[in-house]
């Protein structure tokens, strides 16, 4: 099984234009090489998705966008998929991340919006806030 950790789409909405919060700690740890990221081709088509979304021209630079892609596909751990149980799932679009950190030996997940994942608990994912990410792993 993979190292690495995955981070939720959210964490990189507020990390990238906010290096002082604890998600842009993650993220410029990311970009620092201390902190490895896993991720899937659907987490990766998820991330452009979003960052490419409209809302978040003014604060995530096409640059950015293009940087978070380059670097994830050349220093990210890419994991196949695992399966992910049957759940009452809040909002289904989070379960390629589940899938992802299904995937990985670490098993944690980075998100701001924990609600979504908590089934994903009982299936022995780790489903961490920014802050806490950044107190464990960093």
């Amino acid at each position: 099984m993979a190292e690495g950790v995955v981070l939720d789409t959210s964490v990189f909405v507020a990390g990238l234009p906010s290096p002082r919060k604890s998600a842009g700690a993650l993220v410029s740890a990311f970009y620092a090489d201390q902190l490895c990221l896993a991720y899937t081709g659907p987490v990766l088509a998820e991330y452009a998705e979003v960052l490419e979304r409209p809302e978040f021209g003014k604060i995530i630079t096409p640059g950015d966008r293009i940087g978070l892609i380059l670097k994830l596909r050349s220093s990210g751990i890419f994991v196949e998929p695992s399966d992910v149980p049957d759940a009452v799932w809040p909002d289904r679009d989070v379960l390629p991340f589940v899938a992802a950190a299904l995937a990985t030996k670490s098993k944690i997940l980075v998100t701001l919006n924990p609600r979504d994942f908590q089934p994903a608990a009982a299936f022995g994912v780790h489903i961490l806030s920014p802050s806490q990410a950044k107190l464990r792993l960093l």
